[in-house]
C-alpha cells in the first residue's frame, strides 16, 4: 500500500544524496533529498483572560454572581499613557485611529453602537501599537493584536489596573463598578484586587512555519499531497481536508494551499488545529491552544509532508527517462 511504501522508505535513518540520473537534472546543489523543516514561529496571540476571582468568574448556579457596570468603566476609566482610546455604544473617549481607506462616496463610515463589551485601545512594548482589549461584564477579557501569551496577560493586566484606579476614584463612594450579589464595599474590593486576580484562562495561538522546500529548489504537488493527508492511515492525525478554489481568471492557483484540520485527540488539545499548507513550503497554523501544541501540529505536518516527498522524489528518479 501507499502508507507502506512511505513507511520503508522513511526507515532510512540518514539522507542520502540523489545520484545523477541519465536524461535527468538533479534540482538540488547539495543532492540531499530532505527539506528541512523550521520550527514554528508564533507571531500572533488572542488572549481569554478573567479579572473576576474565581469563585465569581465561573457563573454557575447557587455562586455568587457579579458583573461589570460597562457605563461606569467607560466613564470614568483613565485615558493616557499606553491607553489612547476608549469604546462603548457609539460613544468614544480618547484619540480613535482612523482606518486606512476611503468609505464610499454617501456611505460614511458609522460607529457600531455595541454596548455588550468596550473597546481599549493601548500600545505595548516593542512596537506594538495596535492591542486591543475586549472587556465584558462577566468580568471576561478578549486580546487582539498581541505577539505572544505573555503580551496578552500584560494587556489584561492593564484593564486590572484601571479597575482598581476606578475603585479608588472620586465617584466610587456613590457609583458601583461591580454590580451583583455584593455589597457596595465587597464590589470595591472585587475592583481593587482585580490586579491580583487577573489571569489567562485561554489563548489561540496563531503562527508559521516553512518546510524547507523552497531552500531546496522544490515545491509541492498539491494533488500528491491531498491524496496523502487523506488516506486511512492517516486517519488518526488528519481530521479533515479542506480544497479552496481557484477564482476565474486562474490569477491565484500558485497561492493555493489545503486546509488541514489535525486531530484533537492526537494532540490532547480542546480543538482540531487548522493549518494551511502552501505549494512552496509555508505553512500558517490557525488557532492552537498553546505554543507547544503548534509545535506539535507543525511536527506532525512536517513529518507528512516530508514522507510525501522522498515517496514522490523515489518515483520520479526510478521512473525511465522521458525521451
Amino acid at each position: 500500500s501507499a502508507s507502506t511504501n512511505l513507511n520503508s522508505v522513511v526507515a532510512v535513518r540518514k539522507p542520502e544524496p540523489i545520484p545523477e540520473v541519465g536524461g535527468r537534472r538533479r534540482r538540488t546543489m547539495s543532492g540531499t533529498v530532505y527539506p528541512q523543516p523550521s520550527p514554528f514561529e508564533e507571531n500572533s496571540n488572542v488572549g481569554i483572560g478573567n479579572v473576576f476571582p474565581p469563585e465569581l468568574g465561573n457563573r454557575e448556579v447557587g455562586t455568587p454572581q457579579a458583573s461589570v457596570d460597562l457605563e461606569q468603566f467607560f466613564l470614568r476609566c483613565p485615558i493616557g499613557g499606553n491607553m489612547s482610546c476608549i469604546r462603548w455604544a457609539g460613544q468614544v473617549k480618547g484619540q480613535q485611529k482612523v482606518k486606512k481607506g476611503k468609505p464610499k462616496e454617501g456611505k460614511e463610515r458609522q460607529s457600531k453602537k455595541f454596548d455588550h463589551c468596550c473597546f481599549v485601545s493601548m500600545s505595548l512594548e516593542d512596537g506594538f501599537t495596535n492591542v486591543s482589549v475586549k472587556v465584558f461584564c462577566t468580568g471576561r477579557l478578549q486580546t487582539t493584536g498581541c505577539r505572544d501569551g505573555a503580551m496578552s496577560l500584560a494587556a489584561c493586566r492593564r484593564i486590572a489596573e484601571c479597575m482598581r484606579a476606578i475603585s479608588q476614584d472620586s465617584m466610587s463612594s456613590k457609583h458601583e463598578l461591580i454590580k451583583g450579589d455584593l455589597t457596595h464595599a465587597q464590589g470595591n474590593k472585587v475592583a481593587y484586587d482585580a490586579p491580583i486576580n487577573v489571569r489567562l484562562e485561554k489563548e489561540s495561538v496563531l503562527g508559521v512555519f516553512d518546510l524547507g522546500f523552497r531552500q531546496q529548489g522544490f515545491s509541492i504537488n498539491m494533488q500528491e499531497l491531498r491524496l496523502l493527508l487523506r488516506h486511512p492511515d492517516n486517519r488518526d492525525r488528519i481530521y479533515k481536508v479542506n480544497v479552496p478554489h481557484s477564482d476565474e481568471k486562474k490569477k491565484v492557483d500558485r497561492f493555493q494551499g489545503v486546509g488541514v484540520y489535525v486531530n484533537r485527540d492526537f494532540l490532547g488539545s480542546p480543538n482540531n488545529v487548522f493549518v494551511s499548507i502552501f505549494p512552496t513550503g509555508k505553512c500558517t497554523v490557525t488557532a492552537a491552544p498553546s505554543v507547544a501544541q503548534a509545535n506539535k501540529v507543525a511536527e506532525v505536518i512536517g513529518k507528512l509532508v516530508v514522507d510525501l516527498f522522498v515517496q514522490c522524489r523515489k518515483r520520479d528518479l526510478e521512473a525511465p527517462p522521458a525521451k
